[in-house]
């Protein structure tokens, strides 16, 4: 398999998941804003907090209003972490990749990409809007299904699963990010009353509402959400679960595997977080620090196997 496959399928799912998790969380943080009262440290510029891209969104928009936000994290050309462009990049990466995945995939990918485009017009109409967030989720669960079930356990699938659960441990660490907010000192009196829904939503944006009650006795507890994301080996988008999954589909590889130090020493400091070693306003300083890591760990990917151009058979 030659390196330059190797990075696009890698890059396949990244962007994959990042479409996903994108239209999941534009999604839920709309329901979410229909709940809650106006004027609160929540709001749509909290999207474009979540992606870091407070700068480049007010060099083109000089309000934080609903329409700017939605046109700028879903269907913005000129931004390169838009839907539309994450979108793009999943397509024109299983296009090149047509050797190595199963047909499907491509015909599936092809499919969503044009029915997202036809639709981005409407994106200002919220019902419509959140009817094509749900297709997109579906649209990208049904092509991991595909995956798990049509291809082959060889080295483009290990590639594809690492690349997927690299970006969802980096996801999740943004979302995480508004735990801070929540549990702050100074946070409003509002935002105190309405604690519970926020954490309730943060579960939801990752699926995860049913499996921490499962594990928790149904106690909606902050200190104990965060430990569940970040810790539980069990539930497939927590932050250790995510970061132990590239480790092992890193092993599968051939060549120097000297990152799986860096994502070992990444799994190490996960597990040992705590509510009394990591208090509320560190966490914000902690997901900061776990992004960095995790973008050591995609270098050293890149350089191993994608550059210069390294063949595996």
């Amino acid at each position: 398999m030659l390196s330059r496959v190797a990075e696009r399928v890698y890059w396949l799912a990244r962007y994959l998941e990042r479409v996903e998790n994108t239209a999941r969380l534009v999604n839920v943080h709309t329901a979410l804003l229909m709940d809650l009262p106006e004027h609160m440290e929540v709001n749509w510029f909290t999207l474009v907090t979540i992606f870091d891209a407070e700068q480049i969104y007010y060099r083109k928009h000089p309000r934080e209003n609903e329409y700017d936000i939605m046109h700028f994290l879903l269907a913005d050309p000129g931004y390169g972490g838009s839907l539309i462009n994450n979108l793009a990049a999943v397509r024109e990466n299983a296009r090149t990749s047509l050797d190595v995945l199963p047909e499907e995939i491509w015909e599936q990918v092809n499919e969503l990409h044009l029915l997202v485009k036809s639709e981005l017009s409407s994106i200002g109409n919220r019902r419509r809007r959140q009817k094509l967030l749900l297709t997109i989720m579906e649209s990208c669960q049904c092509i991991w299904g595909m995956i798990a079930n049509h291809m082959s356990r060889n080295f483009a699938y290990d590639f594809l699963q690492a690349g997927k659960h690299l970006e969802r441990a980096d996801m999740t660490s943004r979302i995480l990010e508004l735990s801070a907010l929540l549990m702050s000192d100074n946070r409003s009196e509002a935002l105190k009353q309405h604690e519970g829904i926020l954490w309730a939503t943060l579960l939801r944006v990752l699926n995860a509402q049913q499996m921490y009650i499962q594990a928790h006795n149904s106690s909606l507890k902050g200190e104990s959400v965060l430990a569940f994301l970040i810790q539980d080996t069990a539930f497939p988008r927590s932050l250790s679960f995510s970061v132990k999954s590239v480790g092992s589909y890193l092993e599968y590889l051939p060549g120097d595997k000297h990152m799986l130090a860096q994502q070992a020493e990444i799994l190490n400091d996960l597990q040992a977080y705590s509510a009394e070693r990591n208090p509320p306003e560190t966490i914000r300083l902690m997901m900061d620090e776990l992004q960095i890591a995790l973008n050591r760990l995609n270098t050293s990917i890149t350089t191993n196997w994608f550059y210069p151009d390294y063949s595996v058979s």
